[in-house]
């Protein structure tokens, strides 16, 4: 059984197994783990690309709005989420950090620039043109070196540290210094007739546990090749300093995030292969650009695969598409399994998290409060469904994820911990809580009060590998729905393994689902829709509160690779821009659907990955 803690809107354990963390704050610690969720990628003024869009607020800022507090808004106003997080880090790009707000402070040398005259222009299409200067800076790797002072960007670094130590409240909410890697490789298409220029995402969010923290970023500037990155992790670490990197958005990648080689196009080694996977186990699969989980390309046979797709890479005249090859999660994790046959180790054996990557200094994650990503911008109704080709279409966008962890406490130590065990899940905003534990005993019981403590001591949770598995593995699949939102449809398991011919396979399987419905023609019957999309508003009287199964797989092999995650989706609910036109009281554009299916994803178990 299972009971509400109100405070934390979580679900306990009823007799959990309960400690004392040898600290002066005393933490309580549940050995069952709750769900705590958070947000790794928020941007503030300090970024060049928020400011540009009139974002004013501070690192500080950030962190009240996580608290639950309101803070200002560029568009006018102040925005607040409903409900507060848990755990957070502000992630300003470390490409010109804190430089845009020097360039307006009359005290400042940097203010008397010629091209901080042009960022202070009223006129925004100088302004504008001003910053693509600066963006067009990243993606040829030619630093504007009068940009690049490195007292600036160490005390810079110094107050962004400073600020997260500050909002830190072990037990209550949780903090980590953490910086934007912004490496986006440009190039140039014809686009009809016309030779558009465009870059490919291959960002990363450096996290640190806090403990020891590097004295200055490595940027984009330094290398856009993500693997100097890790070569400096490696360093870092090996100063004692406790650091990950978290890929985001492959899916504007434009087939480089996820590809078969390495960055210079050799073929992966087991030291690029190690490397890779040390500094970055947990990759962010949600955000405001889109999911990059799936895409129907890829994934023919899935009827969900068409989630909040946004694809395009980055470009300023012209909308670029990218390439779904090599962009997305689910096609990474069948490629790792395909690369571990033939070397021995896994490139993409990572967990899952969400994030919002809101360059408004907070977080919008909630479908009917959501305020956009680029404040003056989107910040409007009006503007985010406004008809046109401008840079990063508004209403295409998604309002955004989470990052949920399974921890014994909140703290910085138990939170990194579970992203450092892919103990993680992601969710595209809503709060649903998803657990699975492979290997459990035949005789599982998971109507026992006390199933969770046995999943943990006789099973494996999510980002585990489990190795030399000789039984067919039973596995325990449990979520709950958002305690403040939509009744759950179905939970699903994502199968990957490898055939006779060395190559991946996937399977989707619906495990457990609300109400009586059937499998009809290999599919399962839909819930059903209770959206009324004219004044936006649904109800729970279809889906479940809760859903849990033990299943065993019919077609386990032994002796072949394979993997196992799972998908909850909730009942549809009204998408953002359905809320948007019933507030304008207009039809939602057609060019948009209409209703969302709100969904979690948990992260793998692999099993017999390693040679």
């Amino acid at each position: 059984m299972l009971v509400s803690c109100s405070d934390q809107n979580k679900e306990v354990s009823k007799n959990p197994t309960v400690e004392k963390e040898d600290s002066p704050q005393n933490i309580e610690r549940n050995l069952d783990k709750i769900a705590y969720y958070g947000d790794l990628h928020i941007h503030t003024s300090w970024s060049f690309d928020a400011f540009i869009y009139n974002n004013r607020t501070s690192p500080d800022d950030a962190y009240r709005f996580g608290k639950g507090e309101a803070i200002d808004f560029s568009a006018g106003g102040q925005i607040q989420n409903q409900y507060p997080l848990d755990f957070m880090a502000v992630t300003d790009h470390a490409e010109y950090m804190g430089i845009m707000k020097q360039m307006i402070d009359p005290k400042h040398d940097l203010f008397k620039l010629p091209l901080a005259q042009k960022i202070r222009d009223p006129d925004r299409s100088v302004s504008f043109a001003a910053f693509s200067l600066i963006g067009q800076s990243l993606s040829r790797n030619s630093p504007i070196q009068v940009l690049m002072d490195v007292d600036i960007r160490r005390s810079t670094w110094e107050r962004i540290r400073e600020t997260a130590d500050k909002h830190y409240e072990p037990g209550k909410f949780t903090t980590f210094p953490a910086y934007e890697f912004t490496s986006s490789p440009g190039d140039s298409v014809v686009m009809d007739g016309y030779a558009a220029l465009f870059a490919r995402n291959l960002h990363r969010n450096v996290i640190y546990k806090g403990d020891e923290v590097s004295d200055i970023p490595f940027s984009s500037l330094d290398s856009q090749n993500p693997e100097d990155l890790w070569d400096w992790m490696d360093k870092e670490r090996a100063k004692g300093i406790t650091l990950m990197a978290i890929p985001h958005n492959g899916n504007m990648s434009g087939g480089k995030m996820y590809q078969k080689t390495q960055y210079n196009g050799s073929p992966m080694t087991l030291e690029y292969i190690n490397q890779r996977m040390r500094n970055e186990p947990i990759q962010e699969v949600v955000q405001v650009k889109g999911s990059s989980m799936q895409h129907p390309v890829l994934d023919a046979n899935d009827e969900f695969a068409d989630f909040e797709l946004f694809e395009y890479t980055f470009s300023l005249d012209r909308m670029v598409p990218s390439v779904p090859e090599g962009s997305y999660v689910g096609e990474a994790l069948r490629n790792g399994l395909e690369i571990n046959e033939r070397l021995g180790e896994n490139p993409y054996q990572f967990g899952f998290i969400g994030s919002s990557d809101g360059h408004n200094s907070a977080s919008s994650v909630e479908e009917d409060n959501y305020f956009g990503k680029f404040g003056a911008r989107d910040g409007t109704p009006e503007s985010r469904l406004e008809e046109n080709g401008a840079f990063l279409r508004s209403k295409e966008m998604s309002a955004a994820g989470l990052a949920g962890v399974w921890a014994e406490s909140n703290t910085r130590e138990d939170i990194y911990g579970a992203m450092e065990s892919k103990e993680t899940f992601a969710t595209s905003g809503s709060r649903i809580q998803v657990r699975l534990f492979g290997g459990v005993r035949s005789d599982f019981d998971m109507d026992d009060e006390n199933w969770v403590s046995s999943a943990y001591e006789h099973g494996s949770p999510m980002g585990s590998d489990i190795e030399e598995q000789s039984m067919t593995p039973n596995f325990a699949i449990w979520a709950i729905k958002d305690p403040n939102g939509a009744n759950l449809d179905r939970i699903q398991v994502i199968k990957a393994w490898i055939n006779d011919e060395g190559f991946a396979q996937e399977e989707i399987i619906d495990v457990v689902w609300s109400g009586d419905r059937d499998i009809v023609n290999g599919k399962l019957e839909s819930v059903g829709n209770t959206v009324n999309t004219e004044n936006a508003t649904y109800t729970n009287t279809i889906g479940s509160v809760e859903l849990k199964t033990i299943w065993t797989d019919p077609d386990f092999d032994p002796s072949k690779a394979s993997l196992y995650y799972l998908r909850v989706l909730e009942i549809p609910t009204p998408r953002w821009s359905t809320y948007d036109a019933a507030t304008l009281k207009i039809k939602p554009l057609e060019s948009l659907k209409a209703t969302i299916q709100e969904r979690a994803w948990s992260s793998p178990i692999w099993i017999n990955t390693k040679k």
